[in-house]
Formats: structure tokens, sequence, C-alpha cells
């Protein structure tokens, strides 16, 4: 194969669903021999050193928010000097600056947008104002990439007529990601104040409204009423800490629910919990829950955009409603049951495998990425 000559543009480089997928596509497109680089626009780099380390150097554009034209020129700049085949936007807001920089550079690349959410329209007025411009722009691009077959749909829904439209799933890393020892997570659970007899739920998201950690701590002090003995790991942060730690102890569960804050390692923290939870109101192909049936536990989940691709109620795991608590609170009292347990988290564990390997995924973006950039040198 000709090797690739990319330029991604992503809004920034903050430790996001979004972002990390962007991290493992360019290191993993690098490690194949492409050329690859990442320009972002706003000041926030904490996955800037993963991808050094993955040989992709990346460039900050230094927008200030809004159509920053200095970060424009910047940006369009950039791709003068390096001369990419391919610009791939990461957002519809980098969307927009690749295609207007594109629109300003003597050298013109092919454009390609990889499409993370539907949450673009769903977050009130002002998204769905900001949509209606950023739409446009969709259509400049020569391909987007929905990243489920739900996401592909639900824009098809809103009229959004595209030429080039692809679905490729979310993909992970199995061998940095593979099932934990016997006695992996055992001391960590020990030290968390969890005991052998506890039902531990784990549940990995940043703090925010739409994740719904308080829909869990409802479902476990439901359960904890009637005598069962449930615990909560949440690992995460955000701006909705104090609101979950007072939901906490409303509930009384001040005992029973662990904040592990950040970890840049979430494996040992998995590793040490019975069953993984997904409570979103809104997701569309999360990488989390993949994460934790490549570990091999099974997982409860709000039946949210493309999770029945994902998962396949009773096989690999257990969906309920989002938002309904008592089905919430039904499915963790179903799951708590060990050979069923074992038997879900076999079966998440094979269909990771199956369909959602990193280097399958890499290799349907390498494919896709090559057809548009022979399209564009021809």
């Amino acid at each position: 194969m000709t090797p690739l000559h990319l330029l991604f543009v992503a809004d920034h480089l903050k430790c996001g669903g979004a972002e990390r997928h962007l991290v493992s596509l360019a290191t993993g497109l690098a490690r194949r021999g492409h050329r690859v680089s990442v320009a972002y626009l706003k000041e926030h780099a904490e996955l800037a050193g993963e991808l050094e380390r993955g040989s992709v150097p990346c460039v900050c554009c230094n927008s200030v928010g809004g159509l920053d034209r200095a970060a424009l020129s910047r940006l369009s700049a950039l791709i003068d000097l390096e001369c990419p085949a391919l610009l791939v936007a990461t957002s519809q807001y980098s969307l927009m600056f690749a295609a207007l920089a594109r629109l300003g550079a003597p050298h013109r690349p092919a454009l390609a947008f990889i499409c993370h959410s539907t949450d673009v329209v769903r977050r009130g007025w002002r998204a769905r104002s900001r949509f209606l411009v950023y739409r446009q722009f969709y259509r400049l691009a020569q391909c987007v990439v929905f990243v489920s077959e739900h996401q592909r749909h639900f824009f098809a829904a809103l009229g959004l007529r595209l030429a080039h439209t692809e679905v490729v799933h979310n993909g992970i890393d199995l061998a940095y990601f593979s099932p934990p020892q016997k006695d992996d997570g055992t001391r960590l659970r020990q030290a968390l104040g969890f005991g052998p007899a506890d039902l531990v739920v784990g549940l990995c998201a940043i703090f925010r409204e739409e994740k719904r950690h308080a829909d869990l701590l409802a479902a476990v002090a439901h359960l904890r009423h009637e005598g069962m003995s449930v615990k909560v790991l949440l690992v995460g942060d955000g701006p909705m800490r104090a609101r979950i730690e007072a939901c906490r102890h409303r509930l009384r569960l001040d005992s029973a629910v662990v904040l592990a804050g950040f970890q840049a390692d979430v494996r040992p923290f998995i590793a040490a919990c019975d069953v993984m939870a997904l409570t979103s109101h809104s997701e569309t192909f999360p990488i989390a829950t993949l994460e934790y049936m490549a570990l091999a536990k099974p997982l409860v989940a709000s039946d949210v955009g493309g999770m029945r691709e994902q998962v396949e109620h009773g096989t690999n795991g257990l969906l309920f409603a989002a938002g309904d608590v008592n089905a919430l609170a039904a499915a963790l009292r179903r799951i708590a049951d060990p050979p069923l347990r074992a038997l879900l988290g076999q079966g998440a564990l094979a269909t990771v495998r199956a369909r959602f390997d990193l280097h399958a995924m890499l290799a349907r973006y390498e494919a896709l990425f090559a057809h548009l950039q022979h399209s564009t040198l021809t």
C-alpha cells in the first residue's frame, strides 16, 4: 500500500472518548508506516504526550473560540507546509476549521469527517441552531464516517443527505485490555473497603449530567433496602462531582459508594468490580463499555445510541430502558447470580474479540483513507 499522508484536526486533546479514539487511530496508523500528524485548535493537551510517544507530532492552533481567524490562518499555513493528501476532522467544530482552512491553502487535500456524537442536535435550541450552520460543512467532506449504524440512521432522519458515508465501529487494543488474572484487583478491592460477599458495581465516566450516575445510586439504594450487599465504585471526575457526593449522602450510601477520582489506568479498578454499568441517557458508541467487555466483565447498560450493536441482551450483557431506575435495579438483581455473571462476561469477551479489535478498526480506516487519498491524487 502507498503510505498515507494524513493531518487530523481536533478541537482539543482532553481525555474524552473522541480524543482517545483519535490517539488510537493516529498512533496505530503511524505504526503501520503512514505519515500522520495532528492539529488541535484549543489549548488542552493532556493527550499530546501519548501522540508524540506514538511518533505523531501535534501542533496547537491556539483558537480562543468561535471562528478564530488567527487560528484558521495557522491551520491553513500548516496545511500548506505539510501538504497532506487527506484532512481528517474529528468534531463538527474542527470540521468547519478544516473545510475553511483547506479553501484558504494553496494545497487542497481531500477532507474526511469522523462523527462521534448525536448530541450536536440534542442539547437544546442553541445546539440545534449551531447544527444548521455546521451541517453545510458535513456536505463538503468527501466522506463522513459514523461510529454506529444507529448514528448514521439518526442523521439521515434529520434530512442530512451525504454523498459518501461509512460506518466504522470503535475498536480497542485487546493486548492492553486483556482479561485479569485471578488475583488482579483483589488487593485494590480490599483497599477500597469492599468485602468478598459484596456485589461491586463499577462505572468509569466523566461526572456529567448525561452519564446519570444518580440513576445507579438510586437503584443501589433500592437494592440495599431489600437487603442486598451491593456497593459502587465510581471512577472519574468532572463538574457533577459535588452533586453526586450530595446524592450519595442523601441516599445514605456514604459507606457503600467509593469515588476513586480520575485514573489514567482504569484496568485495576475494573478488575476490582463484579459487574460494570452504563447508565447514560445519551451515547453514540462508547469505548468504555468495550473496555469492560474486553476485561470479561458482565455489563448492565442503558439501551441508548448504538448499544444494541455492542450488546445482545442476555448473551453478553443486560440492557435496560434509560432512566428506568426500577429496570436498572432489576437487571442488577438478576446479574447478582454468579453463574450468569460468568456466562455474560465470557460472552462479552468473545464479542469484543470477534468484532471490536483495534487492528480490525485500523484496517478499515486504512482502506478508506487510501481510497480517498488515491481519488485526490488522481
